[in-house]
């Protein structure tokens, strides 16, 4: 009896349209959400591989062995390759026209 009751109940009914555009609100609202994150993290990771890129790895070492002095160095001619003032690496969104045959 009291199943017959609460599936007659019809309290709060939403009716299907509403539903619908409920739905689709908050999958377009996911959807730019996921669009948004998926482009900060490519920009994030291309700003990340500039900066590996510019890391300066000049060194020079001194070793003392007895009486001997030992000298390494490297210097690392190729950092600071980065143009001052340019975008950062990432997202292109220039794209080349092309012509309609």
């Amino acid at each position: 009896m009291w199943l017959r009751n609460l599936w007659d109940d019809e309290a709060g009914v939403v009716d299907v349209s509403s539903y619908i555009f409920f739905v689709t609100v908050i999958c377009l609202g996911t959807l730019c959400g996921w669009v948004t994150i998926r482009d900060q993290v490519t920009q994030e990771l291309g700003d990340l591989s500039v900066a590996m890129q510019n890391i300066e790895q000049t060194f020079s070492l001194n070793y003392t062995l007895g009486t001997l002095v030992v000298t390494s160095s490297f210097i690392d001619n190729d950092a600071g390759d980065g143009v001052a003032g340019a975008a950062p690496a990432g997202l292109s969104l220039s794209v080349a026209g092309a012509g309609e045959d």
